[in-house]
């Protein structure tokens, strides 16, 4: 144990990855400062402290960067949040672009002692995968054509600059992130309840995916660390067709007792848009190889009967 509690921000800290990883940061004797707009929504906590932040304003709590020594960048809007319209589709990225330059201005401008910079960004940067793909995307591979790749060029051009400052800067390309209480888990588990085992499109997608509670320890294990240093596939080492996943999750909760439910495409697609088609019928293969060199230890590496177990579905 430290004898002096070190501090880090956690910037869009109030959603269900910050909420998780502040649980684990004070568990292990850190300090937590999180940047919200709304720091009066939210109850006092022991070594827990809420500040002020709005990029968009370019508004930053300066105390909290000359206190800080490290900073995890989790802000920007829930792609889930909306339908895309265009006019979502500007507040995703810029809720994200202008959160990273905040953070590097103020650390250019501002005498700080912060060693590092964590941020997030997707897999959403290599694009759907291709009928011919005959192994998983790494992380020196360019970026897609589609929106969501845009979105984390941008977001990752954002936070670049603060390498130039001096900064250890690590960013993790987040696969999907499974969680009963939030994104692509939560809405399956709305018909897993009755038993249905949804097949999305194809079901033949291709779902890269990380254990929320592995995703917080990931960023931990960033901290502590040191060598950890450029970009890194945040996911599982058991990439899975997206029908196989919810197969498995149905098949370890109800045995033989649920029913396939197919949902096809063109409804997809009419109900979602191009959110539909991006963020469910898209697949995305990809290699935690590098994490795996730096030896990180997955807790949940497989989609198990022990890691559903701990989903807590159903």
């Amino acid at each position: 144990m430290r004898l002096i509690m070190e501090k880090v921000i956690i910037t869009g800290g109030t959603g269900a990855i910050g909420l998780h990883l502040t649980k684990l940061l004070v568990a292990n004797f850190y300090e937590v400062i999180i940047f919200t707009r709304d720091p009066k929504a939210f109850p006092a906590q022991p070594h827990v402290r809420y500040v002020h932040w709005d990029p968009k304003k370019q508004v930053i709590d300066i105390r909290s960067i000359q206190e800080a020594d490290y900073i995890i960048n989790l802000a920007g809007a829930n792609l889930n949040g909306s339908r895309w319209t265009k006019a979502y589709q500007q507040e995703i990225i810029s809720s994200r672009v202008e959160s990273g330059q905040l953070l590097y201005q103020t650390l250019k401008q501002v005498p700080n002692q912060v060693k590092t910079v964590i941020s997030a960004s997707a897999t959403g940067w290599y694009g759907a995968d291709d009928s011919f793909q005959k192994k998983p995307f790494e992380e020196g591979d360019p970026q897609g054509g589609d929106f969501l790749s845009w979105v984390c060029n941008l977001w990752e051009d954002s936070v670049k600059p603060i390498e130039t400052l001096g900064k250890r800067l690590v960013v993790f390309r987040f696969g999907v992130v499974i969680s009963k209480d939030q994104g692509l888990l939560k809405e399956i588990n709305q018909l897993l309840r009755f038993r249905l085992s949804p097949i999305l499109g194809s079901g033949k997608q291709m779902l890269s995916w990380i254990h929320m509670e592995d995703l917080a320890r990931m960023l931990l294990f960033a901290i502590q660390n040191n060598a950890l240093a450029g970009v890194y596939n945040a996911c599982s080492s058991d990439p899975i067709p997206l029908g196989q996943f919810t197969k498995r999750i149905a098949k370890c909760k109800y045995g033989i007792g649920y029913i396939p439910f197919p949902v096809p495409a063109f409804l997809i697609k009419l109900l979602f848009g191009k959110k539909g088609q991006e963020m469910v019928l898209n697949g995305t293969w990809v290699s935690n190889k590098k994490i795996l060199q730096e030896k990180f230890p997955f807790k949940y590496p497989t989609l198990d009967n022990n890691c559903i177990d701990n989903l807590h579905i159903g």
